[in-house]
């Protein structure tokens, strides 16, 4: 204790956008807020869907979060924050009127490994000035993924160390306070491969086919786990995370009680995804023709694959 639950929230049904391997350049045909490449809203369609989810969110949350024992973290890609933005404004109306959303890039999107940079999101301070007030600016995130993106199992790693820091930080947090005997939930806004690698590492079960389809990731999909031993110690090394496929999950391990679970949405499970081997780019340059297998927010495979540039 004092975290006890994790909710796992996936954006909304997002606008898409090109990459050419080759020059390692992002470019859509709309317009994004931010201007920042590989960083759309959402779509009329994910809009909806994060409307039902606040709907849903803020009756399960409103007790919580008015007694506060409710943390929120997000990606701070903009299309987390979109999707988080009816949830929390309805929780500060009804219950909590300083509810903030902690941006966290330990749990942002994945980019395969490249020779080029992959993109980052904006600062905190402009997407709180600009879009968000609800994101408190103030927050440093915990963990910063690798700018030439990460391979499968380097993504997986990259989410154990991010969770076991910051389910660390809030367990001190309220510890601090005296008030580490309350049950803490977390919500944490984010993507597909994020939150697929999420369930294995707190479950600490991941198949040997990293490709095989297990958590769910359906848009505004809600996941949950639950803390298997809440009184477990909360002043483990910060190499413990490495040990996640072995000691039963970070932070003393973590069972699923509902995997990407969409009964709250008009239209249910959509767009789900997978892994389906490296995005890997790291082998293109200047010139390069061939384009990687990839995904547009559902499942791709190798027949799919297309020549350079891709859709995302």
């Amino acid at each position: 204790m004092p975290v006890t639950e994790i909710l796992l929230l996936r954006h909304g049904h997002r606008m898409a956008w090109i990459l050419d391997p080759s020059t390692g350049k992002y470019t859509s045909s709309h317009p994004f807020p931010t201007g920042l490449p590989a960083d759309p809203p959402l779509a009329a369609h994910g809009v909806d869907q994060a409307e039902e989810t606040g709907v849903y969110l803020s009756k399960e949350l409103s007790e919580k979060a008015a007694q506060d024992r409710l943390r929120i973290y997000s990606s701070l890609f903009y299309r987390c924050l979109e999707t988080l933005r009816p949830t929390v404004l309805r929780l500060r109306k009804e219950a909590a009127p300083n509810l903030a959303v902690r941006g966290e890039r330990g749990i942002g999107e994945w980019f395969g490994k490249a020779w080029f940079e992959q993109p980052v999101p904006a600062k905190p301070a402009r997407l709180r000035n600009e879009f968000f007030p609800f994101l408190d600016d103030q927050y440093q995130s915990l963990l910063i993924p690798d700018r030439h993106g990460e391979r499968i199992v380097e993504v997986h790693d990259r989410l154990a160390k991010a969770l076991s820091l910051l389910i660390r930080d809030v367990d001190q947090e309220y510890e601090r306070q005296g008030r580490g005997n309350e049950p803490i939930t977390l919500l944490l806004c984010g993507h597909a491969a994020q939150i697929i690698c999420t369930g294995r590492v707190l479950t600490g079960s991941a198949p040997d086919d990293l490709d095989e389809d297990d958590f769910q990731c359906y848009t505004c999909g809600i996941s949950k786990f639950v803390r298997r031993n809440p009184g477990a110690k909360t002043d483990w090394s910060d190499l413990d995370y490495l040990e996640w496929k072995t000691n039963g999950g970070v932070a003393g391990g973590w069972d699923c009680v509902l995997n990407s679970w969409c009964g709250h949405l008009n239209k249910g499970e959509e767009r789900g995804w997978h892994f389906h081997g490296d995005e890997s780019f790291d082998s293109y340059g200047a010139g390069a023709t061939r384009g990687p297998i990839t995904s547009d927010g559902s499942v791709k495979t190798p027949k799919d694959a297309q020549s350079s540039p891709v859709k995302l």
